[in-house]
């Protein structure tokens, strides 16, 4: 049984959660374990304040300050712009050597027995590797395993490929034909195996662990919230026009918009009666809301979930595009691209996750189902059984 585990994240807020990373680490803690949290900054606060032990890097191989996309793009362009940013930030061989030096110097003081790592933390699993430890995927499940097309290897593939080669690894945490991290050990997800319904085979080692609501910011019986979360998190919140566009179809559903920007300083040509924030504590607002217009990153589609709130996504780059699927197959909301979400289209979509009822019962049933999993306790059973 494993005592000591070094969690590593990237230094985003966002990518803290994935529905329950965090929150397991604490709890692991709280129950005596030795957990020590890698990551930058940024972050620095939010970990100490869930009275975790702190490992400060000066770099997580993420690659922050990309210049935003150009203006005079047509929608493929934009598109097209957007995936290669979005592979950039997180797979740069120089960026990830660099954080995996100093994950290194931090693993030869803690000593390890297990790390945990999120699907875009790559410094730590080229860690894992280098260092022959048991490696813990925490925000995907694991697939079957993909053959290689040598033919036509994606861009996210050449790129991982290229990464392990600078390092001098083998890629063996890696499902290198999908351009993925993956681990013969164990993969926590904070859905559950009816979400993926588009992954028909799903490996043993991934352990679903839904996810339960906080006890506090409970909204009050017969009260229905007029309040519509808009976010893009914190990554791709470069796009005034989703802001703009999803703030005043809310206002012209009869909701109030509440937009975060990911730290944003401004975002021009907001609408006076928005409430803007730069974060928000999702256990405080959520229960307050009617719906949620985002972008489909995995903190976001879970916190929607696990509190039965509809939700828009327009998917900006990765497997948001997975997740905005989900939504409209699972019936709780509708993923529409961004070249569709346009002054015409967001009043009526707006109108309609604020106003079908179907849409409000489908929420509620897949709350139930999240929460019949368990949520943190059954990770931290599934880590401690290692």
């Amino acid at each position: 049984m494993p005592r000591r585990f070094l969690c590593f994240a990237v230094d985003l807020p966002g990518h803290l959660d994935w529905g329950g990373y965090l929150a397991t680490a604490q709890a692991l803690a709280r129950r005596g374990y030795d957990v020590l949290w890698a990551g930058g900054a940024a972050v620095a606060a939010r970990v100490a304040a869930a009275g975790l032990p702190f490992a400060p890097l000066r770099t997580t191989g993420w690659q922050h300050g990309l210049p935003p996309l150009p203006p005079d793009l047509d929608p493929a362009q934009r598109e097209q712009a957007r995936r290669a940013r979005a592979l950039a930030v997180w797979l740069d061989p120089e960026s990830v050597g660099q954080a995996l030096a100093e994950l290194e110097a931090v693993a030869r003081t803690f000593r390890p027995e297990v790390i945990l790592v999120e699907p875009f933390a790559a410094a730590g699993v080229l860690l894992a590797e280098r260092l022959d430890l048991p490696l813990v995927v925490v925000g995907r499940p694991a697939l079957a395993p993909a053959a290689a097309d040598a033919e036509a290897p994606s861009a996210v593939s050449v790129a991982v490929a290229r990464l392990c080669e600078t390092v001098g690894v083998q890629g063996r945490y890696w499902d290198l034909p999908r351009g993925l991290p993956t681990s013969p050990w164990l993969h926590l997800d904070f859905f559950c195996r009816a979400w993926y319904a588009d992954l028909p085979a799903i490996g043993a080692q991934t352990v679903f662990c839904g996810g339960l609501p906080a006890t506090r910011g409970r909204r009050q019986r017969g009260r229905r919230p007029s309040t519509v979360l808009i976010t893009l998190g914190s990554t791709f919140r470069d796009d005034p026009a989703f802001f703009r566009l999803a703030a005043q179809a809310a206002i012209a559903a009869g909701a109030r918009p509440l937009v975060v920007t990911g730290g944003q300083a401004e975002i021009p040509g907001l609408p006076a009666v928005c409430e803007v924030r730069p974060w928000i504590d999702y256990a405080a607002v959520f229960p307050h809301l009617a719906a949620v217009v985002h972008h489909g990153g995995v903190a976001t589609t879970h916190a929607a979930l696990v509190y039965g709130r509809p939700q828009l996504v327009v998917p900006h780059a990765g497997d948001q595009q997975a997740q905005a699927g989900r939504v409209t197959r699972a019936g709780v909301g509708y993923g529409v691209r961004p070249r569709d979400f346009t002054a015409a289209t967001a009043p009526v979509l707006l109108d309609q996750l604020l106003n079908d009822p179907g849409l409000r019962v489908a929420a509620q049933h897949w709350a139930h189902e999240m929460h019949a999993l368990g949520g943190i306790e059954t990770a931290v059973a599934a880590l401690t059984a290692l």
